[in-house]
């Protein structure tokens, strides 16, 4: 029996695969391929789609379905199949997206599609590396889109606007509909109800069998979830602190290569 068959391990990207460069180190990659190599599963959870997560990972050794839009989907990268998708309702967002559109100017806002990312707000406001990292994407109008899956909807601005907008919503009665979730001190989220990276572990869960133990790390709060859902749930020491608080353990800091302490470190000990 290899050291690491029926053990999965999730890992988020921004802030904890990703390095403060937006990349992978050589040492997390091999840690993964060793992993991957003793019979580990290995998979993504992550804001990100598919397409835009190709950009970073097309190098690992991805054997596992993985979590993408913040729980909206569940996907297959060698099969190219989405095991799951889930789907705002556009009549009760539509109005109040375009209360926003001319109140909070400065707020970017895009939609995110099973195959495209859409800007509905003006090219001119959003900033080009936050348009550059959100690739592929394009620049659109809110009632040129009606007719495609909206999975999640995010806002990017100052935390200040986002509050003051988030209050709003709530206030609106949305919340019946849709959960919201802070992904990064620049960005808010807003998903389908019940929907988030620990809905869509506890699928992938069923998906697999319960002969796994898995092990699930992130940085940020969109990871909170994820990490109550897993058996194990590791915080990024980057992380901020509402994750810490609910984790097992604190592995190193995204510049110093988790993939390889959590491996190494923590899944190796407890093999």
């Amino acid at each position: 029996m290899k050291k690491f068959e029926n053990t999965i391990l999730f890992s988020d990207m921004d802030g904890t695969l990703l390095n403060r460069e937006g990349v992978i180190s050589e040492e997390n990659k091999k840690a993964i391929c060793h992993f991957v190599e003793e019979g580990g599963l290995f998979g993504v959870a992550t804001g990100r789609s598919q397409l835009n997560s190709l950009m970073f990972i097309k190098e690992l050794p991805i054997n596992l379905p993985c979590i993408l839009y913040n729980g909206c989907a569940v996907y297959d990268f060698g099969k190219n199949y989405f095991y799951k998708i889930e789907e705002l309702n556009k009549k009760n967002v539509q109005n109040f997206l375009e209360h926003l559109i001319v109140d909070f100017p400065k707020v970017s806002i895009q939609i995110y599609s099973s195959d495209m990312c859409y800007f509905i707000t003006d090219e001119d406001k959003a900033d080009p590396h936050h348009i550059e990292s959100h690739k592929p994407c394009e620049f659109t109008k809110m009632d040129k889109i009606l007719s495609v899956p909206w999975m999640k909807i995010l806002l990017s601005g100052h935390m200040a606007e986002l509050k003051k907008l988030n209050n709003e919503m709530l206030q609106s009665g949305l919340q019946e509909e849709i959960d919201y979730v802070y992904s990064s001190d620049i960005y808010l989220e807003y998903l389908p109800k019940g929907v988030s990276k620990g809905s869509a572990l506890h699928f992938v869960r069923e998906l697999m069998g319960d002969q796994y133990k898995i092990y699930a790390v992130g940085d940020y709060d969109n990871d909170i979830e994820m990490l109550e859902e897993a058996d194990y749930g590791i915080a990024m020491n980057n992380a901020v602190l509402s994750l810490k608080r609910i984790a097992k353990r604190i592995t190193v800091d995204h510049n110093d290569h988790a993939m390889q302490d959590i491996i190494y470190q923590i899944i190796e000990n407890q093999s």
